[in-house]
Parts: structure tokens; sequence; C-alpha cells
């Protein structure tokens, strides 16, 4: 039985004939071409920013960088950072290595986003076909090694996303703050707000899902 193509999606505003054309040859792979709100690229629930590295360090220059990655880290899915270049394209900028490498840590650091790196269109092709074939293998329950991942953990973080306005980022706090399912379930409104990205409409909205009852009296007819 023949496997399904691993679907990426990517940005209809997105300008990289090389790479698309790249990722087109691969025979496993079926791109869809969409408006993204975020991000460049979509595999599962990843969404991936492609820069060149004259880009990043354009928006750096004029302030940008930092509002862009956190608009980007604020949403539901999980993001990475994918940086394109090589340090002959921003030779004429006049930045130092050193502000360079300093933003790129306050990105991994202070917004938890992975960093790739390539070099040009094709490399980073061959980074996002990667990406998806590693993701494809966490989800079908089998990695590159051979091994299984720990299944209890996914099964824990896809039961809390059922909760409202609960993403993947949103459920992994959940789960570290309160260490267990039936923690969170029983957790009141106050000790959810603790809990960064939790606000009291949201909190509210968890609580009211996990307490409601059938209206519907016993006695009154199906």
């Amino acid at each position: 039985m023949n496997k399904p193509p691993i679907e990426i999606v990517y940005d209809d505003r997105e300008r990289a004939e090389i790479l698309i054309k790249q990722l087109s040859k691969q025979t496993d792979l079926r791109l869809v071409r969409k408006r993204l709100n975020l991000g460049d690229y979509q595999i599962n629930e990843w969404l991936i920013e492609r820069k060149t590295l004259s880009d990043f360090v354009i928006s750096l220059c004029d302030g940008r960088l930092f509002s862009q990655v956190s608009r980007l880290s604020k949403s539901p899915n999980n993001t990475a950072l994918l940086i394109e270049g090589s340090s002959r394209d921003i030779a004429a900028y006049g930045i130092t290595r050193e502000a360079v490498m300093g933003a790129l840590c306050s990105i991994a650091i202070n917004f938890n986003m992975p960093i790739l790196r390539s070099l040009s269109q094709a490399e980073s092709a061959k980074i996002l076909y990667f990406c998806a074939t590693q993701l494809n293998s966490w989800e079908t329950g089998v990695i590159s090694n051979g091994r299984k991942p720990k299944r209890h953990k996914n099964r824990q973080l896809f039961i809390l996303q059922s909760l409202p306005q609960v993403g993947p980022k949103l459920a992994k706090r959940l789960l570290i703050h309160f260490e267990s399912i039936e923690a969170v379930f029983t957790a009141p409104e106050e000790e959810l707000l603790k809990v960064e990205g939790i606000g009291q409409e949201k909190a509210r909205g968890i609580r009211g899902i996990l307490t409601s009852t059938n209206k519907r009296g016993h006695n009154q007819p199906d």
C-alpha cells in the first residue's frame, strides 16, 4: 500500500522559484499554494518563516525584526525561522558579526524559536524536505533510527489541544505547569491564569467546557 504524500503548504506571495522547483521534484511530497497569515511554509503543525540573510539584517537594522518574530511566536502553531544566504550577502551593510549573532541568540532563547540555516534556495529546499520527512516520521510513530517516540506525552498534548483556544504551544505550557492532564482539568481559573498565554477569557472558556453539564433533565424525553 502506497503512503500518501507529505503535504507542504507555501504562501502564494513567496518568491523562491528555485526552492519550489526543487521541492516539486520530490515524489513523496504534495505542494499546496495558498495564502498563509503567518510564515512562508507550513508542515503539519509547524510554521516556517524564510528570510534571506540580507532581509534579516535589513529588518534588524530598521527595527522590524523582533516585532515580526514576536507575532510569529504568538501563533498557536510551532514556529521556526529559516535564514538563507552567506556573509557575502551582507558585506555592504556595515553590520558586525556580533550584532547578527546577538539577534539570533535572542530569537532562539527569548522566543524559543529554532533557527535553520542554509546557503541557497536549493539548500533551503533540502532542509524543508528533511523537516517534512522527520515530522511525518514522528506522526506515524517511527523516527529515522527505527525507534518509536514516546507516545504517552503526545496523547496528553493531543487531549489538551481539544480545549478551547489551546494550540500545540499552549498545551505544552499547560502540561509543564500542571504536570498531568488531571491537574489541568481540575485547576481553578486563578491557577490557569498563571500559565503564559492564558487570559481571563480563555481561562473562563476552559473551565466552562470542563464543568458544563447536559442541561436536559433525566425526566425529559430524548
